[in-house]
């Protein structure tokens, strides 16, 4: 992995690092069996980098004007000096990376920072877990960071009256539900004779197995990408 510190995010030069890769935000893509994540990274990988300033909602301005806060609060809450830094390049697969909202010295330690509306910051405490629109980002962490050994998700929300704060950790062998799987078929007679239903389970594996699910996924889309790259200029 390489970081770099010097970068800073939303800045030209934080995009253009970016360009053609799967950060946190794309990266569920890597568990869904569908070539949209391919068509991203290839629209982008097949025209020369272009910065634009892009849409900003006021979701995204509140978020990074509190960033700073939540990074110094979750600091002083796990006893861990949480620094910033604009990326960190996989050097496994170059197409994947991530901009860590805080890490810690050695780099075992990250952490996803979230500043929500009100209802979901209270769902997400009522709920005591990381949200389903989120989860895959933190696991993408220990995809990139060989070296991570910790990653803190902090949702935080100081206009609340309640708990400003959530935290939770995630290890590699944390188990993580990222959705249901279809497990099988079960037969039931409820009094209208016998039907046939679907039976979904949760998928729930460890963080290192979805990594690995990760990698063999990314590791696919740069086969694809090379291959549809040639096609193209065939």
């Amino acid at each position: 992995m390489k970081t770099y510190y010097e970068i800073e995010q939303g800045t030209e030069d934080w995009h253009k690092i970016r360009w053609a890769k799967v950060g946190g935000t794309l990266s569920n893509g890597l568990f869904i069996d569908s070539d949209t994540l391919l068509m991203n990274i290839l629209s982008m990988a097949t025209e020369e980098f272009q910065h634009t300033d892009g849409f900003t909602s006021a979701e995204m301005e509140r978020g990074h004007e509190l960033e700073p806060f939540a990074r110094k609060e979750l600091s002083t809450y796990i006893g861990v000096e949480l620094l910033e830094c604009g990326w960190l390049q996989s050097l496994d697969n170059e197409l994947i990376g991530i901009s860590p909202d805080g890490i810690n010295f050695d780099e075992t330690i990250s952490a996803e920072i979230k500043c929500p509306g009100a209802k979901k910051h209270i769902k997400t405490i009522l709920e005591n877990k990381i949200p389903s629109d989120n989860i895959h980002q933190c696991l993408h962490y220990f995809t990139i960071n060989p070296k991570l050994e910790k990653h803190y998700f902090c949702s935080f929300r100081p206009e609340s009256n309640i708990r400003k704060l959530f935290v939770t950790e995630l290890t590699r062998n944390s188990a993580v539900d990222i959705g249901w799987v279809i497990k099988g078929k079960v037969k039931e007679d409820r009094g209208k004779g016998l039907k046939e239903y679907v039976c979904n389970i949760p998928d729930i594996r460890t963080v290192q197995e979805w990594v690995d699910v990760a990698k063999n996924s990314a590791n696919k889309l740069k086969v694809e990408l090379i291959e549809k790259i040639n096609e193209l200029n065939f």
